[in-house]
């Protein structure tokens, strides 16, 4: 269907540097300066986009919702914790301006109606669909009119399930990508998938990448290496463990590193090199590193070259050991000492 799909003015797929999404989920705890600070700080390693989730607690929970994980006792439910990470449109559109102002792509994951309109007016690039999200057919048909490229996590879908949801959006012609996911916090290595990148970009001729919870940086360098196309990761600032994503998270000094590595990687892929051409500097060297034929122990005028006599030693600047068979039987005309090289005018 299509080898890449554009996201503002980064192309995603095979012939272009893995697109890497940093996640700030909850950690700014509802606290709009601190999303800022943290817009900045991500901004500054050089990722490609920063990416929230835009949550409506009247619009998408309610009052029998259990938590995920149990992490703090400050909110009696998870109602009331959606209820406190929310942002009015407002604030919605001063996180994307400031993104803008950094140079960092906004994204964010809606979670209800609600959510798809506020983003939408604020004219988010692209949408990133969570794993939870994947069946939400309402909000979805709502995100298909728009006609932005989607970005989907896969944590709790089959392949059956994906297939048909891959055939609407190319029969929409909608441009989207898969990401491999695990809806595991933190995810187990056995569990992560790393081969379903690349099942994904055959069966469904698309770009694909790793949405990841493992919290681990060797994963996410992994996933680049095997071909990953996309990376999306949460992100953790300090010790702060505030947040139920904390033990699924790299730190900010991983997340440079990660940049640093794709950036180095890419760079590296295209150099193609053609292995029967030798490079000048290294000819030059090539013969520092041969060996010619020399004798193994000190010789006199007048002996025979015998097969015993001789050895291959450095450098390669003498009789190339493949004439060895020329000097056999020969006589020398001189005495030479086991340190040397033999030349071709020591023989008769």
């Amino acid at each position: 269907m299509h080898s890449y799909l554009r996201v503002n003015n980064k192309k995603i797929g095979n012939s272009f540097p893995a697109y890497i999404i940093a996640e700030v989920g909850q950690t700014h705890c509802g606290s709009l300066k601190k999303a800022l600070s943290y817009i900045k700080l991500i901004a500054d390693t050089g990722a490609d986009a920063v990416k929230f989730q835009t949550h409506f607690a009247s619009e998408e929970s309610t009052l029998d919702e259990p938590f995920r994980v149990s992490f703090t006792k400050k909110y009696k439910n998870r109602y009331s914790y959606w209820k406190a990470m929310e942002f009015t449109q407002t604030q919605w559109n001063k996180i994307s301006n400031f993104c803008k102002k950094n140079k960092i792509t906004f994204l964010s994951s809606p979670f209800s109606l609600k959510a798809v309109d506020v983003l939408n007016s604020i004219r988010m690039p692209a949408w990133k669909i969570a794993s939870g999200e994947f069946f939400s057919d309402q909000m979805l048909e709502r995100i298909y009119k728009t006609k932005k490229p989607l970005l989907i996590s896969t944590g709790m879908s089959n392949y059956k399930e994906i297939s048909k949801l891959v055939k609407k959006l190319k029969r929409k012609k909608i441009k989207f990508l898969l990401f491999q996911c695990i809806s595991e916090y933190p995810s187990n290595k056995k569990n992560i998938g790393l081969n379903v990148i690349n099942e994904f970009k055959k069966k469904f001729n698309c770009p694909a990448g790793l949405s990841d919870h493992s919290g681990n940086l060797m994963t996410l360098l992994s996933a680049i290496a095997n071909g990953s196309n996309a990376i999306e990761c949460h992100i953790k600032f300090g010790n702060l463990k505030n947040n139920p994503d904390f033990s699924s998270s790299i730190s900010l000094d991983e997340l440079k590193f990660l940049v640093d590595f794709r950036d180095y990687f890419h760079e590296l892929n295209t150099y193609k090199v053609n292995k029967n051409i030798i490079l000048p500097n290294v000819k030059k060297i090539k013969k520092l590193f041969a060996k010619s034929l020399a004798p193994i122990r000190n010789m006199k005028k007048g002996e025979i070259i015998k097969i015993e006599n001789l050895a291959e030693k450095k450098p390669g600047n003498g009789i190339n050991p493949k004439y060895k068979n020329k000097i056999l039987g020969k006589k020398l005309k001189e005495n030479i000492k086991f340190n040397q090289l033999f030349k071709w005018s020591h023989f008769e």
